[in-house]
């Protein structure tokens, strides 16, 4: 057993750390002295200098000194201190990754303004959880005048959120900045919102429309594929059976009206709604080509000749 008793300064000696820090650490009550002697000088034994490297250890983690008192009075586990400590410094390294793409984003724009940087700089402040219910309250703003049901409102935001990597490219940074621009813009919401109050008005049924909408997309892909042109007779027949059966699904005629009804919806929220896809296959890292507004396209150039 080593009975060594040391001084103050040769406690300080032996382990780097200076006299009055070890003087700090004891009036906290993280330190305290096995013996004083009769001068009042501080003593330590060889236990008190293998006490002191535990609490410089947990310091370098980050442990603060109320959490260290808990750990060295045995009210705190020492793997659950170091199991939080470990989760927030993985959100500080992820942090300082945002804000490090951040940067390269900023130093591409030449002369950038103050507009410039303070879009840029919105992925450094906003979290994964403050992004997501900024597409909520986009996605409430637009259902507010519809009967929209909640299965369809959570499908879309799921759809709709993407997650940013910890280490995003420049090209990310924008894409993700650019969604945001997107769904604060409050006459694109308006927009949505009159659209889809005018689909939503009790007699549309999502479930048929989704049905009706993924057998059509997937002809239009077999078609597009085989090098079919939309006004060819497949793609009249693929437009007339898509008229007819997303008709049925709003309880609508499939007649002239109809078909233009599709043609002003297509014209108006095509090109944002193509570009909203694009930006989160961006953001989601995904290579493969952007097939929705491809499709999109096709079938309305087919619906021209439709009827």
């Amino acid at each position: 057993m080593d009975d060594r008793i040391y001084t103050i300064g040769e406690l300080s000696r032996l382990s780097g750390i200076t006299v009055r820090k070890l003087r700090f650490y004891s009036d906290k009550g993280l330190l305290p002295p096995t013996v004083r002697a009769e001068s009042g000088y501080r003593m330590y034994s060889a236990a008190d200098l293998e006490r002191l490297g535990l609490i410089l250890a947990l310091r370098d983690a980050g442990v603060s000194l109320s959490e260290i008192g808990k750990i060295l009075s045995n009210r705190l586990a020492i793997s659950a201190v170091l199991e939080l400590r470990l989760k927030a410094l993985e959100a500080e390294i992820k942090s300082k990754r945002r804000v490090a793409a951040a940067l390269r984003a900023a130093i591409r724009v030449p002369d950038p303004t103050t507009e410039d940087l303070r879009r840029i700089w919105t992925v450094t402040k906003l979290s994964q959880s403050e992004f997501r219910a900024a597409i909520e309250r986009f996605f409430e703003d637009v259902a507010s005048d519809a009967n929209v049901s909640p299965e369809w409102k959570k499908q879309m935001i799921d759809a709709s959120t993407p997650d940013l990597p910890d280490d995003p490219t420049p090209e990310q940074v924008d894409a993700w900045t650019e969604i945001m621009a997107l769904v604060s813009d409050k006459e694109y919401a308006a927009e949505l919102r009159k659209s889809m109050s005018s689909m939503w008005d009790g007699e549309f049924d999502p479930a048929a429309y989704a049905e009706a909408s993924n057998a059509t997309f997937a002809r239009v892909r077999e078609a597009i594929d085989k090098g079919e042109k939309p006004e060819s007779e497949t793609g009249k027949a693929i437009a007339r059976d898509w008229l007819a059966s997303s008709a049925r699904a709003m309880n609508r005629t499939p007649d002239r009206a109809f078909l233009e009804w599709h043609d002003s919806q297509y014209r108006k929220y095509h090109s944002r709604s193509a570009r909203y896809y694009e930006l989160l296959r961006i953001v989601r890292g995904d290579r493969q080509p952007d097939t929705i507004s491809e499709e999109w396209s096709w079938i309305n150039a087919a619906m021209a000749g439709a009827l």
